[in-house]
């Protein structure tokens, strides 16, 4: 076998999917950490790189090793210096040359000048491989002591998503994990944890993301060797939660996972109990003595068994879909409070009447009294319980006649508005000044 041989099939087995490796992914909802066993070298397809954080390789071993990474078309071009190759401009007729080296593209021309050129403006006579790949080398990595290479990837992240379920009183609350690979690069891995939270990453720019375009293959050519790609494990794969680590929810995924190009799954997460569930109106307001009217808004209220990381809930009543919206991070046990926006069936009125001002004796006003009237109106076929609150500011306040309070004061409100029918509420406030 020539030494030219030699090089070129190299140059084909290093273009292998890293993903053939055996890896560990550990998923997060705005990118992925990849864990696979280090080798001196290892080459990404484009495919691959333009996701990866280059600023995020490490390696986990005895001894630390050197990190470089240069274009993987650099090996090749390397056999290709000596050759014949055209040098080709817009507009301007080929010039035969000779690469004279790769490194920097130095070319000699026919009447023996050298002139560097763009990759771009170069033809040869072999076929290259893929452009936009990078090959990464390790130095001081022994082949004999284990050692775990470690990088980011934005093509690969996962989402928590929430479908709660409402049929009369009783509440269901589904979560699932959806798991998207935006990218042409298929993973695999046997170990596959989800982490739900925030990472803060700082100066850890990605790559500029280059939309997939959606869809599976069962095999792909890569630098003219074809590599099947794994067969895809059921989807009925259950993700379990194993803990929290420093505020980061932690799901393991039994039975590995295999995404193909392009390709999402969604997985069963967690079966949460869902206790106190409430179904009610919501009016919040600041006071000053302006006369206001509007829509309640609509509030599901409930206790989660479980902690749940943030994603979107989507409410259906009786199988109708109600709202669409981010759940908050989830605290179990905790309250949850979900606004699906305004009710056009459940309208008010809110009118304030001064009904008292104290001054003293050089007329300078010491404290004013309003009562505040709400009156809900109710198109609605069930009757409906309306909480209000009420912020007022002011030096000191007094409700009903009860304590003064200095400062804020919240005074919070409720009522039951029947179907179809009407409802009110009063509160009178005194304000020092």
């Amino acid at each position: 076998m020539s030494s030219l041989h030699r090089i070129a099939v190299a140059l084909l087995l290093s273009l292998a999917p890293s993903a053939a490796l055996a890896t560990d992914l550990r998923i997060y909802p705005a990118f992925t950490e990849v864990q696979q066993p280090a080798s001196q070298t290892l080459t990404f397809p484009f495919a691959q790189w333009r996701w990866i954080q280059p600023s995020s390789f490490s390696v986990m071993g005895p001894t630390p090793p050197t990190l470089s990474w240069q274009p993987a078309e650099l090996d090749w071009l390397r056999t290709q210096e000596g050759q014949q190759v055209s040098w080709m401009q817009a507009g301007q007729p080929a010039v035969q040359a000779v690469l004279s080296r790769a490194d920097d593209l130095l070319i000699q021309l026919s009447t023996g000048e050298y002139i560097n050129v763009q990759r771009n403006e170069l033809a040869f006579s072999e076929k290259p491989p893929v452009q936009g790949g990078m090959t990464l080398r390790l130095g001081s990595v022994n082949p004999a002591k284990s050692s775990t290479l470690i990088y980011r990837t934005q093509a690969l992240f996962w989402t928590p998503r929430y479908e709660l379920t409402l049929n009369g009183s009783a509440a269901n609350l589904a979560a699932l994990a959806q798991i998207t690979n935006q990218s042409d690069q298929v993973f695999t891995a046997g170990k596959v944890d989800l982490f739900g939270g925030s990472v803060q990453q700082q100066n850890q720019a990605f790559p500029a993301p280059v939309m997939a375009n959606a869809g599976t293959v069962s095999s792909t050519n890569v630098g003219g060797g074809t590599f099947a790609l794994p067969t895809i494990p059921g989807a009925g794969n259950q993700v379990r939660s194993v803990g929290e680590v420093r505020g980061l929810q932690r799901y393991a995924l039994p039975g590995g996972l295999t995404l193909g190009r392009g390709e999402g799954r969604t997985l069963p997460f967690l079966k949460p109990q869902v206790k106190d569930f409430l179904r009610y109106a919501y009016v919040q307001a600041y006071f000053d003595a302006q006369n206001r009217s509007g829509q309640a808004s609509r509030r599901y209220k409930f206790t989660s068994s479980q902690s749940l990381p943030t994603g979107v809930v989507d409410v259906r009543e009786n199988g109708v879909l109600v709202g669409s919206l981010q759940l908050p991070a989830v605290q179990a046990g905790k309250a949850v409070d979900l606004d699906l926006g305004t009710d056009a069936e459940l309208r008010y009125e809110k009118t304030v009447k001064r009904t008292g001002i104290e001054k003293d004796a050089k007329g300078q006003v010491l404290s004013t009294t309003s009562q505040v009237t709400y009156l809900f109106v109710s198109t609605k076929t069930a009757a409906t319980q309306v909480n209000v609150r009420e912020q007022v500011y002011g030096r000191s306040v007094s409700v009903n006649g009860q304590a003064v309070q200095n400062g804020q004061v919240i005074v919070y409100r409720q009522v039951n508005v029947p179907a179809g029918g009407k409802a009110s509420l009063t509160f009178k406030l005194k304000l020092v000044n």
